[in-house]
Protein backbone atom coordinates (compact mmCIF):
# COMPACT_ATOMS: atom_id res chain seq x y z
CA UNK A 1 0.00 0.00 0.00
CA UNK A 2 1.51 3.59 -0.52
CA UNK A 3 1.31 5.88 1.76
CA UNK A 4 -1.38 8.74 0.87
CA UNK A 5 1.80 11.36 1.32
CA UNK A 6 3.47 9.71 -1.73
CA UNK A 7 0.30 9.42 -4.10
CA UNK A 8 1.14 12.42 -7.21
CA UNK A 9 -1.91 13.68 -9.16
CA UNK A 10 -1.74 12.62 -12.67
CA UNK A 11 -0.13 14.56 -14.91
CA UNK A 12 -3.51 15.61 -17.40
CA UNK A 13 -3.25 13.77 -21.34
CA UNK A 14 -4.77 16.68 -22.83
CA UNK A 15 -5.87 20.66 -22.32
CA UNK A 16 -9.24 22.05 -23.65
CA UNK A 17 -8.82 25.08 -26.64
CA UNK A 18 -11.49 27.00 -28.33
CA UNK A 19 -10.52 29.30 -30.80
CA UNK A 20 -13.47 31.97 -32.09
CA UNK A 21 -14.28 32.76 -35.97
CA UNK A 22 -15.72 36.19 -35.91
CA UNK A 23 -18.00 38.18 -37.41
CA UNK A 24 -16.73 41.61 -36.78
CA UNK A 25 -19.02 44.45 -36.64
CA UNK A 26 -17.04 46.78 -38.42
CA UNK A 27 -16.60 50.72 -37.43
CA UNK A 28 -18.71 53.66 -39.58
CA UNK A 29 -18.52 56.03 -39.73
CA UNK A 30 -14.74 55.72 -38.50
CA UNK A 31 -13.99 57.57 -35.49
CA UNK A 32 -12.83 61.11 -34.98
CA UNK A 33 -11.42 60.61 -31.76
CA UNK A 34 -10.16 57.89 -28.69
CA UNK A 35 -14.02 58.01 -27.08
CA UNK A 36 -15.82 57.26 -30.42
CA UNK A 37 -12.86 54.59 -31.52
CA UNK A 38 -13.18 52.59 -27.71
CA UNK A 39 -17.01 53.08 -28.38
CA UNK A 40 -17.14 51.18 -31.51
CA UNK A 41 -14.48 48.72 -29.89
CA UNK A 42 -16.54 47.67 -27.09
CA UNK A 43 -19.20 46.60 -29.65
CA UNK A 44 -16.73 43.46 -30.58
CA UNK A 45 -15.44 42.99 -27.35
CA UNK A 46 -18.85 42.33 -25.72
CA UNK A 47 -18.97 39.48 -28.13
CA UNK A 48 -15.82 38.50 -27.38
CA UNK A 49 -17.09 39.08 -23.86
CA UNK A 50 -20.53 36.09 -24.14
CA UNK A 51 -17.82 34.04 -25.61
CA UNK A 52 -15.32 33.66 -23.27
CA UNK A 53 -18.32 33.36 -20.84
CA UNK A 54 -19.23 29.90 -22.52
CA UNK A 55 -15.78 29.14 -23.13
CA UNK A 56 -15.14 29.47 -19.65
CA UNK A 57 -17.83 27.54 -18.51
CA UNK A 58 -17.39 24.46 -20.28
CA UNK A 59 -13.15 24.53 -18.80
CA UNK A 60 -11.42 25.58 -21.56
CA UNK A 61 -7.69 26.45 -20.78
CA UNK A 62 -6.82 28.63 -23.50
CA UNK A 63 -9.17 30.96 -25.87
CA UNK A 64 -7.78 32.65 -29.55
CA UNK A 65 -9.73 35.18 -31.05
CA UNK A 66 -8.83 36.61 -34.69
CA UNK A 67 -6.97 39.35 -36.42
CA UNK A 68 -8.65 42.71 -37.07
CA UNK A 69 -11.62 41.42 -35.08
CA UNK A 70 -11.69 44.09 -32.71
CA UNK A 71 -12.14 46.79 -35.43
CA UNK A 72 -11.87 45.05 -38.66
CA UNK A 73 -9.69 45.16 -41.63
CA UNK A 74 -10.66 48.23 -43.67
CA UNK A 75 -9.01 51.36 -42.02
CA UNK A 76 -5.98 51.54 -44.14
CA UNK A 77 -5.38 55.45 -43.53
CA UNK A 78 -3.03 55.64 -40.12
CA UNK A 79 -4.08 59.09 -39.11
CA UNK A 80 -7.51 57.47 -38.73
CA UNK A 81 -6.78 54.01 -37.37
CA UNK A 82 -4.35 55.53 -34.53
CA UNK A 83 -7.57 55.86 -32.68
CA UNK A 84 -7.60 52.98 -32.50
CA UNK A 85 -4.59 51.56 -31.35
CA UNK A 86 -2.87 51.28 -27.71
CA UNK A 87 0.42 51.57 -26.48
CA UNK A 88 1.39 47.89 -25.43
CA UNK A 89 4.07 47.65 -23.01
CA UNK A 90 6.93 45.13 -23.31
CA UNK A 91 5.65 42.29 -21.16
CA UNK A 92 9.33 40.85 -20.58
CA UNK A 93 9.89 44.60 -18.87
CA UNK A 94 6.48 44.94 -16.56
CA UNK A 95 4.88 43.01 -14.34
CA UNK A 96 1.07 43.80 -14.87
CA UNK A 97 -2.44 42.83 -14.90
CA UNK A 98 -4.07 45.16 -16.35
CA UNK A 99 -7.57 44.57 -14.72
CA UNK A 100 -6.31 44.94 -11.73
CA UNK A 101 -4.52 48.05 -12.78
CA UNK A 102 -6.46 49.91 -15.36
CA UNK A 103 -5.16 53.32 -15.00
CA UNK A 104 -1.23 52.23 -15.09
CA UNK A 105 -1.03 53.10 -18.80
CA UNK A 106 -2.81 55.32 -20.54
CA UNK A 107 -5.03 54.91 -23.51
CA UNK A 108 -5.08 50.97 -22.32
CA UNK A 109 -9.15 50.18 -22.75
CA UNK A 110 -8.65 46.71 -24.60
CA UNK A 111 -5.91 45.96 -22.50
CA UNK A 112 -7.64 46.00 -19.67
CA UNK A 113 -11.23 44.22 -21.15
CA UNK A 114 -8.82 41.29 -22.19
CA UNK A 115 -7.15 40.90 -19.01
CA UNK A 116 -10.39 41.08 -17.27
CA UNK A 117 -11.86 38.39 -19.51
CA UNK A 118 -9.00 36.18 -19.18
CA UNK A 119 -9.11 36.48 -14.86
CA UNK A 120 -12.92 36.13 -14.97
CA UNK A 121 -12.99 32.91 -16.68
CA UNK A 122 -9.93 31.60 -16.00
CA UNK A 123 -8.39 31.38 -18.51
CA UNK A 124 -5.34 31.90 -21.01
CA UNK A 125 -6.64 34.66 -23.82
CA UNK A 126 -5.07 35.68 -27.16
CA UNK A 127 -6.22 38.49 -28.88
CA UNK A 128 -4.97 40.88 -31.72
CA UNK A 129 -5.19 44.49 -32.07
CA UNK A 130 -3.09 47.11 -32.29
CA UNK A 131 0.07 48.65 -30.55
CA UNK A 132 1.23 52.52 -31.26
CA UNK A 133 5.05 53.58 -29.98
CA UNK A 134 6.60 56.49 -30.25
CA UNK A 135 9.75 57.04 -32.20
CA UNK A 136 11.96 60.04 -33.33
CA UNK A 137 10.76 61.14 -36.69
CA UNK A 138 14.21 62.63 -38.47
CA UNK A 139 16.45 60.58 -36.37
CA UNK A 140 15.07 57.04 -36.64
CA UNK A 141 15.39 56.41 -40.93
CA UNK A 142 12.07 54.14 -40.48
CA UNK A 143 10.00 56.41 -38.05
CA UNK A 144 7.11 58.37 -40.02
CA UNK A 145 6.86 61.84 -39.76
CA UNK A 146 3.99 61.62 -37.38
CA UNK A 147 6.58 60.40 -34.93
CA UNK A 148 4.48 56.77 -34.19
CA UNK A 149 5.33 53.11 -34.93
CA UNK A 150 1.86 51.08 -35.99
CA UNK A 151 1.84 47.42 -35.45
CA UNK A 152 -0.41 44.92 -36.15
CA UNK A 153 -0.02 42.99 -32.83
CA UNK A 154 -0.85 39.64 -30.48
CA UNK A 155 -1.54 39.63 -27.27
CA UNK A 156 -1.40 37.47 -24.69
CA UNK A 157 -3.20 37.14 -20.70
CA UNK A 158 -2.96 34.48 -18.36
CA UNK A 159 -5.49 32.49 -16.05
CA UNK A 160 -4.93 35.71 -12.88
CA UNK A 161 -5.03 38.11 -16.16
CA UNK A 162 -0.82 39.25 -16.73
CA UNK A 163 -0.17 40.62 -19.28
CA UNK A 164 2.59 37.52 -20.64
CA UNK A 165 3.45 38.25 -24.43
CA UNK A 166 3.13 40.54 -27.30
CA UNK A 167 4.01 39.79 -30.76
CA UNK A 168 4.06 42.43 -33.66
CA UNK A 169 3.90 40.97 -37.03
CA UNK A 170 7.40 41.73 -37.41
CA UNK A 171 8.85 37.93 -38.15
CA UNK A 172 9.95 38.36 -34.43
CA UNK A 173 10.06 35.37 -32.06
CA UNK A 174 8.16 35.44 -29.24
CA UNK A 175 6.09 32.94 -27.37
CA UNK A 176 5.13 31.94 -23.87
CA UNK A 177 4.89 29.11 -21.35
CA UNK A 178 1.88 27.21 -20.04
CA UNK A 179 1.34 24.33 -17.81
CA UNK A 180 0.52 22.03 -20.84
CA UNK A 181 3.02 23.67 -23.49
CA UNK A 182 5.08 25.71 -25.35
CA UNK A 183 2.97 28.23 -27.77
CA UNK A 184 4.45 30.28 -30.51
CA UNK A 185 2.58 33.57 -31.89
CA UNK A 186 1.77 34.12 -35.75
CA UNK A 187 -0.02 36.46 -37.57
CA UNK A 188 -1.62 35.85 -40.85
CA UNK A 189 0.37 35.15 -43.57
CA UNK A 190 3.43 34.63 -41.14
CA UNK A 191 2.42 31.01 -42.03
CA UNK A 192 3.44 30.74 -45.19
CA UNK A 193 7.38 31.94 -44.82
CA UNK A 194 9.89 30.28 -42.48
CA UNK A 195 10.17 33.23 -39.63
CA UNK A 196 9.05 33.31 -37.35
CA UNK A 197 7.31 29.86 -37.09
CA UNK A 198 9.60 27.27 -38.30
CA UNK A 199 12.34 29.39 -36.38
CA UNK A 200 10.37 28.90 -33.03
CA UNK A 201 9.55 25.48 -33.58
CA UNK A 202 13.05 24.25 -34.63
CA UNK A 203 15.06 26.17 -32.21
CA UNK A 204 12.91 27.43 -29.71
CA UNK A 205 11.02 24.52 -28.43
CA UNK A 206 7.03 25.24 -29.51
CA UNK A 207 4.85 22.56 -29.28
CA UNK A 208 1.41 24.66 -29.86
CA UNK A 209 0.69 27.43 -31.96
CA UNK A 210 -1.93 30.33 -31.79
CA UNK A 211 -2.66 31.88 -35.06
CA UNK A 212 -5.02 34.74 -35.14
CA UNK A 213 -5.32 35.52 -39.09
CA UNK A 214 -7.53 37.28 -41.66
CA UNK A 215 -7.21 34.73 -43.98
CA UNK A 216 -8.92 34.83 -47.56
CA UNK A 217 -10.32 31.12 -49.07
CA UNK A 218 -8.08 30.67 -51.54
CA UNK A 219 -8.28 27.16 -53.30
CA UNK A 220 -7.28 25.05 -54.18
CA UNK A 221 -4.55 24.53 -51.45
CA UNK A 222 -4.66 27.81 -49.59
CA UNK A 223 -7.91 27.51 -47.97
CA UNK A 224 -7.68 28.85 -44.30
CA UNK A 225 -8.79 25.33 -42.91
CA UNK A 226 -6.38 23.25 -45.33
CA UNK A 227 -3.29 25.22 -44.76
CA UNK A 228 -3.58 24.94 -41.20
CA UNK A 229 -4.28 21.61 -41.03
CA UNK A 230 -1.11 21.07 -43.35
CA UNK A 231 0.84 23.19 -41.39
CA UNK A 232 0.22 21.26 -37.97
CA UNK A 233 0.71 18.16 -39.76
CA UNK A 234 3.63 18.74 -41.66
CA UNK A 235 5.81 20.01 -38.38
CA UNK A 236 4.01 18.12 -35.35
CA UNK A 237 2.74 20.59 -33.66
CA UNK A 238 -0.77 21.62 -32.34
CA UNK A 239 -2.08 24.84 -34.09
CA UNK A 240 -5.09 26.63 -32.93
CA UNK A 241 -6.39 29.02 -35.79
CA UNK A 242 -9.14 31.78 -35.26
CA UNK A 243 -9.98 33.52 -38.39
CA UNK A 244 -12.34 36.19 -39.04
CA UNK A 245 -15.96 35.81 -40.74
CA UNK A 246 -16.96 37.96 -43.65
CA UNK A 247 -17.60 35.18 -46.84
CA UNK A 248 -19.94 37.59 -47.99
CA UNK A 249 -17.02 39.89 -49.70
CA UNK A 250 -17.16 39.88 -53.06
CA UNK A 251 -13.38 40.42 -53.63
CA UNK A 252 -11.90 37.68 -50.64
CA UNK A 253 -14.58 35.39 -48.54
CA UNK A 254 -12.54 35.19 -45.35
CA UNK A 255 -13.77 32.37 -43.11
CA UNK A 256 -12.44 28.83 -41.89
CA UNK A 257 -11.05 28.25 -38.51
CA UNK A 258 -10.24 25.17 -36.67
CA UNK A 259 -8.04 23.69 -33.84
CA UNK A 260 -5.60 20.60 -35.21
CA UNK A 261 -2.90 18.56 -33.82
CA UNK A 262 -0.19 16.27 -35.84
CA UNK A 263 -2.70 13.78 -36.36
CA UNK A 264 -5.20 16.12 -37.94
CA UNK A 265 -8.13 18.89 -37.20
CA UNK A 266 -10.05 18.00 -34.10
CA UNK A 267 -12.35 20.97 -34.99
CA UNK A 268 -12.69 23.08 -37.51
CA UNK A 269 -15.52 25.31 -39.36
CA UNK A 270 -15.72 26.01 -43.20
CA UNK A 271 -19.21 27.90 -43.69
CA UNK A 272 -19.07 30.61 -46.72
CA UNK A 273 -23.12 30.67 -46.57
CA UNK A 274 -24.15 31.87 -43.56
CA UNK A 275 -24.35 35.23 -43.23
CA UNK A 276 -24.56 36.13 -39.48
CA UNK A 277 -23.06 34.96 -36.64
CA UNK A 278 -19.37 33.59 -35.45
CA UNK A 279 -18.37 30.49 -35.10
CA UNK A 280 -16.96 28.85 -31.65
CA UNK A 281 -15.05 26.15 -31.46
CA UNK A 282 -13.58 23.53 -28.72
CA UNK A 283 -11.76 20.63 -28.07
CA UNK A 284 -9.64 18.53 -26.31
CA UNK A 285 -5.60 18.88 -27.69
CA UNK A 286 -3.63 16.46 -26.65
CA UNK A 287 -0.48 17.80 -25.11
CA UNK A 288 2.38 17.70 -27.52
CA UNK A 289 5.40 15.77 -26.71
CA UNK A 290 7.09 16.52 -29.72
CA UNK A 291 10.64 16.13 -30.26
CA UNK A 292 12.30 17.21 -33.77
CA UNK A 293 15.98 17.54 -34.88
CA UNK A 294 16.98 20.80 -35.56
CA UNK A 295 17.37 21.70 -39.23
CA UNK A 296 20.00 24.51 -40.03
CA UNK A 297 18.14 25.17 -43.53
CA UNK A 298 16.20 24.02 -46.30
CA UNK A 299 18.50 22.24 -48.27
CA UNK A 300 19.03 18.34 -47.77
CA UNK A 301 18.98 15.09 -49.14
CA UNK A 302 16.17 13.84 -51.34
CA UNK A 303 13.22 13.08 -49.71
CA UNK A 304 11.13 10.23 -50.04
CA UNK A 305 13.68 9.10 -52.31
CA UNK A 306 14.47 9.12 -55.84
CA UNK A 307 11.38 9.19 -58.59
CA UNK A 308 9.98 5.98 -60.12
CA UNK A 309 11.51 5.85 -63.44
CA UNK A 310 8.98 2.81 -64.82
CA UNK A 311 5.98 4.65 -63.93
CA UNK A 312 7.14 8.04 -65.76
CA UNK A 313 4.91 9.76 -68.25
CA UNK A 314 5.12 12.89 -70.23
CA UNK A 315 2.79 15.67 -69.51
CA UNK A 316 -0.87 15.54 -71.16
CA UNK A 317 -1.47 19.23 -71.03
CA UNK A 318 -0.60 22.03 -69.09
CA UNK A 319 -3.17 24.51 -66.64
CA UNK A 320 -3.08 27.12 -64.23
CA UNK A 321 -3.17 26.60 -60.34
CA UNK A 322 -3.32 29.93 -58.35
CA UNK A 323 -1.69 31.73 -62.08
CA UNK A 324 1.49 29.09 -62.13
CA UNK A 325 1.46 26.73 -64.74
CA UNK A 326 1.02 22.92 -63.90
CA UNK A 327 2.18 20.19 -65.62
CA UNK A 328 -0.78 17.40 -66.04
CA UNK A 329 -1.66 13.83 -67.02
CA UNK A 330 -5.42 12.55 -66.47
CA UNK A 331 -6.22 10.02 -63.87
CA UNK A 332 -7.72 7.34 -65.66
CA UNK A 333 -9.44 4.08 -64.78
CA UNK A 334 -10.16 2.66 -61.13
CA UNK A 335 -6.54 2.14 -60.28
CA UNK A 336 -2.93 2.90 -61.01
CA UNK A 337 -0.04 4.74 -60.85
CA UNK A 338 1.94 7.62 -62.25
CA UNK A 339 5.30 9.71 -62.39
CA UNK A 340 4.96 13.04 -63.64
CA UNK A 341 8.20 15.70 -63.82
CA UNK A 342 8.90 19.68 -64.03
CA UNK A 343 12.43 20.96 -64.30
CA UNK A 344 13.73 17.74 -62.77
CA UNK A 345 11.28 17.91 -59.71
CA UNK A 346 8.84 14.50 -60.19
CA UNK A 347 6.20 13.65 -58.26
CA UNK A 348 4.72 10.00 -58.04
CA UNK A 349 1.04 8.52 -57.65
CA UNK A 350 -0.57 5.03 -56.37
CA UNK A 351 -4.16 5.21 -56.47
CA UNK A 352 -7.27 2.93 -56.01
CA UNK A 353 -10.51 5.00 -56.40
CA UNK A 354 -14.39 4.69 -57.29
CA UNK A 355 -15.38 4.46 -61.22
CA UNK A 356 -17.49 8.34 -61.54
CA UNK A 357 -17.66 10.57 -63.83
CA UNK A 358 -15.74 12.97 -62.45
CA UNK A 359 -12.18 14.09 -64.03
CA UNK A 360 -9.32 13.93 -61.73
CA UNK A 361 -5.62 15.25 -62.78
CA UNK A 362 -2.42 14.60 -60.98
CA UNK A 363 0.05 17.76 -61.13
CA UNK A 364 3.32 18.98 -60.75
CA UNK A 365 5.14 22.63 -60.17
CA UNK A 366 8.83 23.83 -59.43
CA UNK A 367 9.50 27.37 -59.09
CA UNK A 368 8.86 29.95 -57.89
CA UNK A 369 5.39 31.19 -57.09
CA UNK A 370 4.20 34.91 -57.22
CA UNK A 371 1.20 35.68 -56.89
CA UNK A 372 0.38 35.89 -53.16
CA UNK A 373 4.07 36.28 -52.55
CA UNK A 374 7.28 35.35 -53.47
CA UNK A 375 7.40 31.62 -52.22
CA UNK A 376 10.07 28.70 -53.98
CA UNK A 377 7.87 25.96 -53.98
CA UNK A 378 7.55 22.41 -54.91
CA UNK A 379 4.14 21.19 -55.61
CA UNK A 380 2.77 17.33 -56.08
CA UNK A 381 -0.95 18.03 -56.74
CA UNK A 382 -3.88 15.31 -56.86
CA UNK A 383 -7.10 17.02 -58.02
CA UNK A 384 -10.48 16.95 -58.97
CA UNK A 385 -11.11 19.22 -62.07
CA UNK A 386 -14.25 21.91 -61.76
CA UNK A 387 -15.64 20.27 -65.40
CA UNK A 388 -14.54 17.98 -68.08
CA UNK A 389 -12.28 20.42 -69.85
CA UNK A 390 -8.63 19.90 -68.82
CA UNK A 391 -8.05 23.78 -68.72
CA UNK A 392 -10.87 23.60 -65.60
CA UNK A 393 -8.23 21.18 -63.46
CA UNK A 394 -6.27 23.34 -60.93
CA UNK A 395 -9.82 25.39 -60.49
CA UNK A 396 -11.26 25.52 -57.69
CA UNK A 397 -13.82 22.79 -57.20
CA UNK A 398 -16.69 22.09 -54.58
CA UNK A 399 -18.27 19.13 -55.44
CA UNK A 400 -16.90 15.45 -55.86
CA UNK A 401 -18.49 12.09 -55.99
CA UNK A 402 -15.64 9.90 -56.41
CA UNK A 403 -14.05 7.89 -53.29
CA UNK A 404 -10.50 7.12 -52.67
CA UNK A 405 -10.48 3.76 -51.71
CA UNK A 406 -6.69 4.39 -51.07
CA UNK A 407 -3.54 6.54 -52.62
CA UNK A 408 -0.04 7.16 -51.83
CA UNK A 409 1.89 10.49 -52.92
CA UNK A 410 5.05 10.60 -53.14
CA UNK A 411 7.62 13.79 -54.55
CA UNK A 412 12.14 13.81 -54.63
CA UNK A 413 11.29 16.92 -52.82
CA UNK A 414 14.70 18.22 -52.15
CA UNK A 415 13.38 20.35 -48.87
CA UNK A 416 12.74 18.95 -45.60
CA UNK A 417 9.55 21.65 -45.11
CA UNK A 418 6.38 20.00 -46.53
CA UNK A 419 3.02 20.71 -46.32
CA UNK A 420 0.71 17.87 -46.96
CA UNK A 421 -3.15 18.51 -47.30
CA UNK A 422 -6.07 16.72 -47.86
CA UNK A 423 -9.23 18.18 -48.78
CA UNK A 424 -12.77 16.79 -49.09
CA UNK A 425 -16.28 16.88 -49.85
CA UNK A 426 -19.48 17.02 -48.15
CA UNK A 427 -23.59 17.28 -49.54
CA UNK A 428 -23.53 20.99 -48.42
CA UNK A 429 -21.12 22.21 -51.31
CA UNK A 430 -18.58 23.07 -48.19
CA UNK A 431 -15.62 21.57 -48.09
CA UNK A 432 -13.88 19.23 -45.21
CA UNK A 433 -11.12 17.57 -43.95
CA UNK A 434 -10.68 13.87 -43.61
CA UNK A 435 -10.79 12.34 -40.18
CA UNK A 436 -8.03 11.78 -38.58
CA UNK A 437 -7.00 7.99 -39.24
CA UNK A 438 -7.74 7.99 -42.38
CA UNK A 439 -4.80 9.56 -43.77
CA UNK A 440 -1.29 9.32 -42.75
CA UNK A 441 2.05 11.22 -43.23
CA UNK A 442 5.46 10.03 -42.60
CA UNK A 443 8.85 8.85 -44.34
CA UNK A 444 6.43 7.38 -46.94
CA UNK A 445 4.72 10.14 -48.09
CA UNK A 446 0.97 11.21 -47.84
CA UNK A 447 -1.41 8.14 -47.65
CA UNK A 448 -4.90 8.13 -47.55
CA UNK A 449 -6.95 5.00 -47.09
CA UNK A 450 -10.63 4.81 -46.99
CA UNK A 451 -10.59 8.78 -46.98
CA UNK A 452 -14.68 9.15 -45.70
CA UNK A 453 -15.62 11.35 -47.65
CA UNK A 454 -15.52 12.39 -51.58
CA UNK A 455 -12.03 13.79 -52.53
CA UNK A 456 -11.56 17.06 -54.11
CA UNK A 457 -7.43 17.30 -54.08
CA UNK A 458 -4.64 15.99 -52.02
CA UNK A 459 -1.25 17.95 -51.97
CA UNK A 460 2.10 18.17 -50.86
CA UNK A 461 3.35 21.49 -51.21
CA UNK A 462 7.26 21.57 -50.34
CA UNK A 463 9.04 25.47 -49.41
CA UNK A 464 12.59 26.50 -50.24
CA UNK A 465 12.38 29.24 -47.81
CA UNK A 466 15.98 29.97 -49.21
CA UNK A 467 15.08 30.91 -52.52
CA UNK A 468 12.32 32.82 -52.21
CA UNK A 469 13.90 36.18 -52.87
CA UNK A 470 16.29 35.07 -55.80
CA UNK A 471 17.37 38.67 -56.39
CA UNK A 472 18.75 39.13 -53.12
CA UNK A 473 21.72 39.08 -51.85
CA UNK A 474 23.00 35.38 -51.22
CA UNK A 475 19.36 34.60 -52.32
Amino acid sequence: MIPKGNLQKAKPLTYRAAVYEHKVIFPYPWAKNRHMAVMQMMANLKIYDQQAEIAGAKGVDIMVFPEDGIYGYLIKDRHVIKWYLEPVPDPKLVDWIPCNEPMRFPQDEVQVYLSCLAKRNKMYIVANMGDIQKCHAGVDPNCKPDGFYQYNTNVAYDRNGRFIAKYHKQNQYNYFDTEFGRFGMMICNDILFYDPGLELIRNHGVTDIVFPTAWPDTLPYYSAIGYMMSFAVGHTVNFLGANIRFPQNKKVQLHGSGIFTPAGALQYVYDPYTPFGGHLLIADVPINKRKVDRIPCDVGPVKFGLPEKKLMMHPQFKSTVLKDWYDFVLVKGTSGAVTICQKGFCCTLQYEKESTYDLFAFGVFHGLHKSYGNMYEQICILTKCRTYATESCGLPALHSSTRFKSFRMTGNFTTPFIHPQIIVADKKLKLGLPAIGSFHYGVEGLQGKSVDRPLISATLIGRHYHKDCQTCIGG
